[in-house]
């Protein structure tokens, strides 16, 4: 097979998605060419009176059916060429297209009358478009054998060794110009050529070296993240390790192991081992979103989203009658609906969501769940009736380390990271997620908030959003 890719391609989806586009470009033009040749048989033998003859007639308008017989054939194919070096390719379907195409118009040139012909100057089009999508060296090689094919015919016809198909309507005889004026023709023709493919192919050259660079430039900005997520890692995993000894050090303390302690002093440590565990919450929210940067997400989980939510909710019923809070499905789907996901995922979305809502909503409240499914996404509403969030800082909800001015830091603690988690991995699941307060359940002094996550049934992932560690080492923190 014909290697036509510079190695730098090869594993670069970006490269294979422009040789795509404009493959189709070429298959889009053809169609409109088509349309343009037949126009032009029209309006030249009823409107300009050119007077085709019977061969020229037969000529065009059978090179314009195979012009459309063979671009319909590579419109039905071209979905199905891979993109991979070894293998029959976009880059040979662009080359094969091209062949097909300069034959057709050598053949349209040749019964249109050669250099007499209006339609010779699509050839220096069709080097200009080949030039942006093929290797040079193809493309000059083309640029010779159309040179050398147009120069041959041309003289082959001066010597009546073929035939000639002057438009009559276009010149008055039979043989209009010199032996001069074709040589010179021929010549001034072919340096056309190549002078177009020669600054085609340099701007279309500078444009990949371009890519090329870009491409490098975001592969060391990924290891460098890499780098970075892990360093973030080691270190938080070494802070975590001393507060974790605190913690424990404050538990044995308040349950009278090392001895009796006054009421104060119990308060106290009550306090701080409340600050300890809050430390801690933080630590494991940090690595949590650095280890989710460098997760390797693969949306290949079958999930049943009515049974996944029942199952979520049923973990959170003694947190809901602890509080005496109604806790309420209502499924506007059909329980058999499933979606491609991340189970672990987004199971950690949900019962997020979920928990935030039960925490900040007083004794008797309602926490409602609502599933609907339209347009081919899932969405998932989680509404209540709790303190709500100002409606100037719902903008900054789902930033790290945010919590709403409302919120009463001496009952609930937190950190704020919680729903940054939440968002940056909905947005990895190809969803997103809104936020509105007041809610639809809201009460007097209960203006409550109202979270929905919309979740598509189908997503195709960024490669640039993918970085590889094991979902194993995910989930030990």
């Amino acid at each position: 097979m014909l290697n036509l890719l510079p190695e730098w391609t090869y594993h670069y989806g970006e490269f294979w998605k422009a040789i795509k586009i404009r493959n189709l470009w070429f298959i889009r033009l053809r169609y409109l060419a088509a349309v343009i040749l037949f126009g032009f048989f029209l309006t030249g033998e009823f409107l300009f009176h050119l007077n085709f003859s019977i061969e020229q007639i037969i000529a065009i308008n059978g090179i314009n059916f195979l012009i459309l017989l063979y671009n319909v054939i590579v419109h039905s194919i071209r979905k199905y060429v891979s993109s991979e070096p070894g293998k029959f390719n976009g880059l040979h379907l662009s080359l094969i297209q091209m062949i097909l195409d300069l034959s057709a118009l050598m053949l349209l040139v040749y019964y249109t009358g050669l250099i007499e012909s209006p339609l010779y100057m699509f050839f220096i089009f069709h080097m200009i478009i080949g030039s942006l999508i093929l290797p040079g060296y193809i493309i000059y090689i083309t640029a010779g054998l159309v040179s050398c094919a147009f120069a041959l015919l041309t003289f082959f016809q001066r010597l009546n060794l073929i035939e000639n198909h002057f438009i009559p309507g276009l010149y008055t005889g039979s043989r209009p110009h010199t032996l001069t004026y074709d040589i010179l023709f021929v010549i001034i023709f072919a340096i056309m050529l190549f002078i177009s493919v020669y600054i085609a192919n340099k701007i279309a050259h500078q444009l990949y070296q371009r890519e090329r660079q870009l491409r490098s430039s975001l592969e060391k900005l990924n290891e460098a993240e890499i780098a970075k997520q892990k360093y973030t890692i080691g270190i938080v995993h070494e802070i975590k390790t001393p507060i974790a000894a605190v913690h424990s050090i404050l538990e044995l303390i308040k349950n009278g192991y090392v001895g009796n302690v006054s009421e104060l002093v119990e308060q106290k440590i009550q306090r701080a081992e409340l600050r300890t565990e809050e430390a801690l919450q933080l630590i494991k929210n940090i690595l949590n979103i650095s280890k989710l940067r460098l997760l390797e997400i693969r949306l290949t989980d079958e999930i049943n989203v009515s049974v996944f939510i029942k199952n979520i909710l049923d973990t959170f019923s003694d947190m809901a009658k602890e509080k005496s809070i109604a806790l309420i499905f209502v499924d506007n789907t059909n329980e058999q609906l499933s979606i491609k996901s991340d189970k672990i995922l987004l199971e950690l979305v949900i019962s997020n969501v979920i928990s935030n809502a039960l925490k900040y909503v007083e004794e008797g409240g309602t926490v409602e769940v609502r599933l609907d499914f339209k347009e081919e996404k899932f969405s998932i509403e989680v509404c209540d009736n709790g303190i709500g969030i100002p409606q100037k800082e719902t903008d900054k909800i789902f930033e790290q380390f945010y919590r709403a001015s409302n919120i009463d830091r001496t009952i609930h603690e937190g950190s704020g990271m919680g729903l940054a988690i939440v968002k940056e991995i909905v947005e990895k699941l190809g969803g997103i997620i809104k936020v509105t307060s007041p809610s639809r359940l809201a009460q007097a002094n209960r203006p409550g908030t109202n979270f929905e996550i919309v979740i598509p049934t189908r997503y195709k992932q960024n490669e640039y959003d993918i970085f590889e560690v094991n979902k194993e080492d995910y989930l030990e923190s």
